[in-house]
């Protein structure tokens, strides 16, 4: 279930896609590349160590394009069992991209049920170009 339009960048272990819902700015799914349909449980120890890895290098991002306030991290699995790890910025005051407001009408909360999202098909595949742009200007 990764929209190929969608890929921000592979490690060798995680595949890193923008989720089309961007209720949360620069909301991302990180998916194990291998075919797994258990938990993080299952995971190998290179695989936890490229996760925690990517996690920090997509923080550092976000961090740098949109400010957020706080991370949250979810692993479901319930709709598509490939492991799967949802990164969700949070933000306690509004934030702009692209002349589009995003505000997390959940700040305080759980992230889910997620609102709808702020952007449409146009403003995503931009979006997916600029973090493509920071993610390579930043090495």
């Amino acid at each position: 279930m990764i929209a190929k339009h969608l890929i921000l960048h592979e490690t060798p272990f995680w595949s890193w896609s923008l989720f089309a819902n961007q209720s949360y700015l620069g909301r991302v799914q990180l998916t194990l590349r291998r075919e797994c349909h258990g938990s993080l449980a299952d995971l190998t120890e290179p695989e936890w160590s490229d996760l925690r890895a990517s996690l920090l290098d997509l923080e550092a991002l976000i961090r740098h394009l949109f400010q957020p306030d706080r991370f949250n991290y979810v692993q479901l699995g319930n709709v598509w069992p490939q492991v799967h790890v949802h990164a969700i910025p949070r933000y306690a005051t509004s934030r702009n991209w692209n002349d589009i407001t995003f505000t997390d009408a959940r700040w305080g909360d759980s992230p889910l049920p997620e609102p709808a999202s702020a952007i449409g098909e146009v403003e995503l595949v931009r979006l997916v170009a600029a973090m493509k742009d920071a993610l390579n200007k930043a090495g």
